[in-house]
């Protein structure tokens, strides 16, 4: 089960800048004993995102498990305000409210549901990767659909996706057509993780299987996240599609 907590904040202060506080402030809120676990964990069930939506101020966490919607959404559902206690802010929550979606249904939309050639991914936060100890801040197809399938495979109850066949074909037969992108800073407490923001648009080639598992890989992303330091904020995404490339 996938959940997405959407919390209205009122503040004119706030921007994803302070989205590492906001990892404080889960932290605080939910159980020490698995607030240890996570730290452990190799890859988080969970990310979490500050961004504008028609003007207002939102701030998503979005779980991948069942027990991290047990552990982090609904008792971060019960606050009323976000005290971010290193920056001495009160942020009340104008509005709040969960939605569930069923893991199952993307599998049952890869096969039943048509997929467009043209996908297009809305890089909503800046997105980073690394490979070698070194820090990639552009869209690189291969590192786009590894992050997710690593990401699938660690945390689904479904399928595992490590496969590195499939990972080459996907990579081979997918085109960048269209972008626009910026480099944006990423501040944490003592360092700046340089990342990508903006949108690509993606032309899948290849066989309509290949394409649908472009799609489910990139809607999983929507919360999951793609690439490092989701859980503060960074690598969230918003799928889309074209119906041609115009």
């Amino acid at each position: 089960m996938y959940a997405d907590l959407k919390m209205e904040l009122d503040s004119p202060i706030l921007t994803f800048q302070q989205s590492s506080n906001l990892q404080g402030v889960i932290m605080e809120n939910i159980q020490a004993e698995y607030a240890e676990r996570l730290h452990e964990n190799r890859l988080n069930p969970y990310s979490q995102c500050l961004v504008k939506e028609n003007g207002k101020l939102v701030w998503h966490i979005k779980t991948l498990t069942e027990e991290a919607y047990e552990n982090i959404i609904l008792p971060m559902a019960k606050l009323n305000e976000l005290n971010i206690k290193k920056k001495q802010l009160l942020a009340p929550i104008k509005r709040k409210n969960v939605e569930l979606y069923d893991e199952s249904n993307l599998i049952k939309e890869f096969y039943d549901k048509k997929c467009e050639r043209y996908l297009e991914v809305n890089f909503l936060t800046p997105t980073a990767f690394k490979r070698d100890g070194k820090y990639m801040i552009y869209p690189d197809l291969q590192l786009i659909y590894g992050s997710l399938m690593r990401k699938y495979s660690e945390l689904s109850a479904e399928l595992n996706m490590i496969d590195e066949d499939t990972l080459t074909e996907l990579t081979e037969k997918s085109e960048i057509r269209r972008y626009r992108l910026q480099t944006v800073a990423f501040p944490l407490e003592k360092v700046q993780i340089t990342g990508f923001v903006g949108s690509i648009c993606i032309h899948m080639g290849g066989t309509d299987t290949l394409a649908k598992y472009a799609r489910m890989l990139l809607k999983f992303g929507e919360f999951s996240g793609i690439g490092i330091k989701t859980g503060i904020g960074m690598g969230a995404i918003k799928y889309g599609r074209r119906e041609k490339d115009e």
